[in-house]
């Protein structure tokens, strides 16, 4: 949730992001590139900066399950 936070402020200002969940599954890659404690994990981290919009990894569009194919909204 904080991340989604981050990312939706980003984007209001016009700046892009991308989460990265993936640096949990590397502790130890991680922890050693970051001259990290033995206690800690890095379990997330975020890209921020401004996409180029002309790079086609950039233009890709995600098709989506129709709302109403996934959720249902009772009482509203």
């Amino acid at each position: 949730m904080f991340l989604q936070t981050v990312m939706l402020l980003l984007q209001e200002e016009g700046i892009d992001s991308c989460a990265q969940e993936c640096w949990s599954a590397y502790p130890l890659t991680i922890a050693k590139f970051l001259n990290g404690r033995p206690d800690h994990v890095l379990f997330a981290g975020m890209a921020i900066g401004y996409a180029d919009r002309e790079m086609p990894v950039n233009r890709l569009v995600a098709d989506r399950a129709p709302l109403e194919e996934f959720a249902r909204f009772r009482g509203i």
